[in-house]
């Protein structure tokens, strides 16, 4: 025991070497490799350091029978054998290895039998236990483990350890990885969680990472800031002065470069920190846009996006850089200018409203202006909702998401309003269409389209249970006209049918009647006469005078005046009359209601759409209904 602690105390004494090769050779005599371990760690060497040496040769009897060593190809071993030159290890990858000594000291690491490699191979049991209970516990020895890189864990090192388990190794590094953020001296980087040195400052950590040669500004941004992260709340002031490093980079991630003084200044918060930035900022749209792609932290990018907008850019750049923006950045960058540079904006909306076939940054605009609070664009009127639903199903899930959260949440009732005064047909066709868009059946669009065709629907059925009474077996025309008809039918009866019969007799006593042809024309004459006055006689059976109290000016009926004007917000206009068969006079604009264009016409409303037979092109939009004076009492 003396000796063995005099080893640890001496540099240089060759009384202590002798009598330690001495020692042991007694103590270790069937130890085959002992002397080829002598001779590696120089304690066989003339006034050799004997406090180096003795460490040394500890090191070397690490390998010895029954020991584990580790190998990066063959995973975790126990050797089972040694000689003088050679070992046999059961590698868990490869059973009774034999390898050379030297082959095993220079390529294999020695490893403590509790060790997580060795417990993940030996007793897996107690691996997942000890996982399961202190994953703190567990990534702090996990870094005393041979791994890829010393002191730096990959989701690459835990395939080995977890491949017995029934846990995985993707559950364990999203575990872990939680852990590092509340466990002390370490730091998630991503991809990979670093064993912070204790014995460096926060200002050297974070200077070693922007100094870094072969690492990418962008990964420099991750790995600030989750060192940033791992501080706590309170921002160190002494990192602003690594700004200068940051200016020594020379690469065209501009935008990381920008997005790294952003953080080195607390967020832009550090006095000249606006300045610190414009260093980096780009003045063409195309290289901002990429800068933008660069920047990792939103409100980052808003901020880049200010200082672009506000600064000595020129006009054409910043028009440009606009119309590439994402939405979300679109809107910010729309909000901005808003208050910045009005005139801008406005030239770009107006631009961005001449476009419709660039759907999406057309129905951005549309969301913008009415979402605009008390400057909220009322120019388009009823056209704002027919806009967003005819050119919805033409634009990205994201666009459609967004504008459907506004047609179903602050413009919900003009959305509802709309859809009741469109036709069934159309109402059709957006359902057909928002039934193709997952994002329009998913955010609850088409039920809101679903519910209206049910509505209309529902109403002509209850309309249907009671009938109209144009629907009846019945005609009707005004009073004045059925009168007149009877009127008719008595002048038929009484003057000119026996007028006829007497023409007839004129015309039989001119001769031979086989060649007569006035008497034939006479005959033909009182034919028509009585066929016009048994059909006048049979439709007077069925002639009803309009009925007053069954017509009103909220549905088209016979006794209604109608007004039409062509969709599409043109100007043209025109009234029809819809009145009974003896009341018709096309001419005038008086239309038999049994007509195809009066049929047309009839159980419709204020607001309904309409066909008119013979132009299948035009839709008709019914604006107004009044009762005719031929029917009022």
């Amino acid at each position: 025991d003396f000796l063995l602690r005099t080893a640890e105390l001496f540099q240089q004494s060759e009384p202590l070497r002798k009598a330690l090769i001495e020692l042991l050779r007694d103590d270790y005599l069937m130890f085959q490799p002992l002397e080829h371990f002598l001779k590696l760690c120089g304690l066989k060497n003339e006034n050799a350091d004997v406090q180096s040496a003795w460490q040394a040769f500890n090191s070397l009897m690490k390998y010895n029978k029954d020991g584990y060593i580790y190998h990066n190809t063959f995973g975790v071993g126990q050797i089972t054998r040694m000689s003088r030159t050679h070992a046999t290890i059961d590698f868990q990858k490869a059973p009774n290895h034999d390898m050379k000594l030297n082959v095993v000291l220079e390529f294999t690491k020695p490893i403590a039998s509790n060790s997580l490699a060795v417990l993940s191979w030996k007793n897996i049991e107690e691996f997942s236990s000890l996982f399961r209970e202190s994953p703190s516990e567990f990534l702090r020895r996990l870094t005393d483990e041979p791994l890829q890189n010393s002191g730096e864990i990959s989701i690459q090192d835990l395939h080995s350890y977890f491949s017995r388990s029934e846990i995985t190794a993707g559950e364990a590094w999203k575990i872990l990885k939680k852990t590092s953020v509340s466990t002390e001296g370490f730091l998630d980087l991503g991809d990979r969680i670093v064993l912070l040195d204790e014995n460096v400052e926060l200002l050297e950590r974070a200077k070693k990472i922007i100094s870094k040669k072969k690492e990418s500004t962008r990964e420099k941004v991750k790995q600030v800031k989750a060192l940033l992260k791992s501080c706590g709340s309170v921002f160190p002031e002494t990192l602003t002065g690594l700004v200068k490093e940051v200016r020594t980079i020379s690469t065209p991630e501009t935008g990381s470069l920008f997005e790294l003084c952003w953080i080195l200044t607390d967020k832009g918060k550090a006095d000249a920190s606006s300045e610190i930035k414009c260093d980096f900022l780009e003045t063409s749209a195309a290289k901002a846009e990429r800068a933008l792609g660069e920047i990792q932290t939103s409100a980052c990018r808003k901020n880049y996006l200010n200082l672009f907008f506000s600064g000595a850019t020129r006009r054409e750049e910043k028009v440009s850089l606009l119309s590439q923006l994402r939405r979300t950045l679109w809107e910010y960058a729309a909000t901005f200018l808003e208050k910045f540079d009005p005139d801008l904006l406005s030239e770009c909306i107006g631009d961005y409203l001449s476009k419709p076939s660039e759907t999406d940054r057309f129905l951005w605009t549309l969301t913008f202006l009415a979402t605009r609070g008390d400057k909220q664009d009322d120019s388009f009127g009823d056209d704002q909702i027919a806009l967003f639903l005819d050119n919805l199903i033409f634009s990205s899930a994201d666009t459609q998401k967004k504008v459907i959260h506004l047609l179903t949440g602050p413009l919900k009732s003009k959305l509802n309003s709309y859809l009741s005064s469109i036709d069934t047909r159309k109402l059709g066709n957006y359902l057909d269409n928002f039934n193709t868009s997952a994002t329009a059946l998913n955010e609850g669009l088409c039920l809101f389209v679903g519910r209206e065709i049910s509505l209309r629907k529902s109403s002509s059925i209850t309309k249907s249970v009671k009938k109209r009474f144009w629907e009846s077996n019945s005609l009707f025309s005004s009073i004045q006209a059925i009168e007149q008809r009877e009127a008719d039918s008595l002048r038929l009866k009484q003057t000119e049918i026996p007028a006829a019969a007497e023409a007839i007799g004129v015309a039989a006593s001119h001769g031979d009647l086989s060649e007569n042809a006035e008497f034939a024309a006479a005959i033909e004459r009182r034919d028509l006469l009585l066929d016009k006055l048994n059909r006048w006689m049979k439709e007077l059976q069925i002639y009803r005078e309009y009925p007053s109290d069954d017509i009103n000016s909220d549905i088209v009926s016979p006794g209604v005046r109608v007004q039409l004007q062509e969709s599409g917000g043109a100007e043209t206009v025109q009234i029809i009359d819809v009145v009974g068969p003896l009341d018709a006079d096309p001419g005038n604009g008086r239309i038999n209601y049994k007509a195809p264009l009066g049929d047309a016409l009839l159980g419709k409303s204020i607001g309904d759409m309409a066909m008119l037979p013979g132009d299948d092109s035009t839709e008709w939009r019914i604006v107004s209904l009044e009762i005719l004076d031929l029917v009022k009492k």
